[in-house]
């Protein structure tokens, strides 16, 4: 699979607002999380900002649990449960 890079316009506020909760919360950058959207676009039914599907929320929030405590758990082992290459699979 070729990637591709994808590049638009955002209000610098809304931009760095959204760096900062992804990093806070997730401990992720932003393009992963955008990644993740526009997968679950193309594979659901709906707009794909909401998780709909009952697997994939569910994998999902158990994804979102395990970031959060990995979080506050730095330099221990890796926690089990779904990787976020797992909701990309889904």
């Amino acid at each position: 699979m070729q990637e591709q890079k994808f590049c638009f316009r955002i209000n610098k506020n809304l931009l760095d607002s959204a760096k900062q909760k992804a990093k806070n919360r997730l401990d992720l950058p932003l393009s992963s999380l955008i990644k993740m959207f526009l997968t679950s676009f193309v594979n659901q039914r709906g707009v794909g900002f909401y998780v709909g599907d009952e697997d994939l929320c569910h994998l999902f929030n158990r994804w979102i649990h395990k970031k959060r405590l990995e979080k506050y758990r730095k330099g221990c082992a890796p926690l089990p449960g779904p990787k976020l290459k797992d909701l990309f699979d889904l």
